[in-house]
């Protein structure tokens, strides 16, 4: 043997110790699809028995072991569209192909011109994997990331809906204090006004003038107290501390005393009464209704200074008492009457009549809290009438309600 020929032989075993070395498989087929040659990698990744890996064994008959013992390809009708697409191109081709047992082989066919071709066998299951738990941390995340986002959203909406709040707060506040400043300085200045009078009177004080000023002092510190108690008032329901007290209250008679309290201060108007259609009592709180039916009765002979006339009316329907107080005094606009019970709201009619705006705010608020409601008919010069009414007896069995469960 030459030394060339020597050689020869020296390369063809070393070929072969590449080929069972590669860490893919490699295969190559005959144009009619019989193995020409098959590493041992090939072999070994689909579980070959050796009699299948001898020249000459059909493709198909490779493939069908293969799916007997559960490492042929899932999709075999698809198998072979790589190789037309090599033979098409010329050249190279590769396609994924998922097997029975789950693993992901890279198939990549190179036809060559007389119609064989060499494959290469990868094994990518584990990069499979990894790209699919990376897609899934990714959704995931863009998952957290749009959650967030909302979130973010929502606490930036309710920042500057809680923002806003405290603006108009700030400007109730405002627009109170300015008007409570003014409603403070008129009695106050009728009070003194009245002392000073009594105090430079000279000689004998005639019971007449007396009782003017003592009538105008005493008008004056009603309306002062009247006006504290809506403030305060208002500052408990404010802060959910107000409590509906329910006990037998007999509401005719605290509606006569009401309705009498308000003639000796109003001494311009007459209060007529028809309350003979009420029950003697109903389950209230006595003192919350005092100031519901002082403070309507109060308005109804504020804003009708030229109507003397001022009617309350009581019946029962049902299980409920309805009671209405009429003027017929200035009356609301139309566009006024939704907000007629908002907190420091005042009708552009009561333009120049004293007034904070807190008394039909307090007034709606306790008719809340005893499950009553109040309705408003009312027309502009024509006078206004609030229906009030309210159940006989309580359907919850509480004790109080607070003012936040009706918030």
């Amino acid at each position: 043997m030459d030394v060339e020929q020597w050689a020869i032989g020296q390369t063809d075993g070393l070929l072969d110790i590449a080929l069972d070395n590669m860490p893919h498989g490699l295969c190559m087929f005959s144009a009619d699809k019989r193995l020409i040659l098959c590493n041992a990698a090939y072999a070994n990744m689909y579980g070959l028995r050796e009699d299948l890996t001898v020249a000459g064994t059909p493709l198909q008959t490779i493939l069908d072991y293969r799916s007997h013992v559960g490492s042929g390809p899932v999709h075999r009708a698809t198998y072979f569209d790589v190789v037309g697409l090599a033979a098409q191109r010329g050249g190279r081709a590769s396609q994924n192909v998922t097997l029975q047992d789950g693993r992901v082989i890279r198939i990549t066919h190179s036809s060559m011109a007389d119609g064989r071709y060499v494959a290469t066998h990868e094994d990518i299951s584990e990069s499979v994997r990894n790209a699919e738990i990376l897609v899934r941390h990714k959704e995931t995340l863009e998952a957290t990331v749009a959650l967030r986002t909302k979130e973010v959203e929502e606490q930036a909406r309710e920042l500057e809906r809680l923002l806003q709040q405290e603006r108009n707060i700030n400007e109730l506040q405002r627009q109170f204090v300015a008007l409570a400043s003014h409603e403070f300085r008129t009695p106050l200045a009728i009070i003194d006004g009245a002392a000073q009078r009594l105090l430079r009177a000279k000689g004998d004080i005639s019971s007449q003038f007396v009782r003017e000023k003592a009538e105008q002092i005493r008008s004056s510190v009603v309306r002062i107290v009247n006006l504290m108690e809506s403030i305060l008032a208002a500052g408990r329901m404010d802060n959910g501390a107000i409590e509906i007290r329910y006990d037998r209250c007999a509401l005719r008679s605290m509606l006569e005393s009401c309705c009498h309290r308000e003639g000796t201060i109003s001494r311009y108007h007459h209060i007529r009464m028809d309350l003979e259609g009420l029950p003697d009592h109903i389950e209230a709180d006595k003192f919350a209704l005092e100031q519901v039916f002082s403070n309507l009765l109060s308005n109804a002979t504020k804003y009708a200074p030229g109507h003397p006339e001022i009617s309350v009316a009581g019946r029962q329907e049902g299980d409920h008492v309805v009671i209405v107080v009429q003027d017929h005094g200035v009356g609301i606009d139309a566009e006024d009457v939704p907000k007629i019970f908002q907190r420091y709201f005042r009708a552009r009619t009561s333009s120049g009549i004293p007034g904070t705006g807190l008394g039909l705010y307090l007034v709606k608020k306790i008719i809340d809290l005893h499950g009553g409601s109040i309705e408003i008919d009312t027309q502009k010069g024509r006078g206004t009438s609030f229906i009030v009414k309210l159940p006989i007896s309580r359907k919850n069995p509480q004790i109080s309600a607070d003012l936040a469960n009706i918030a």
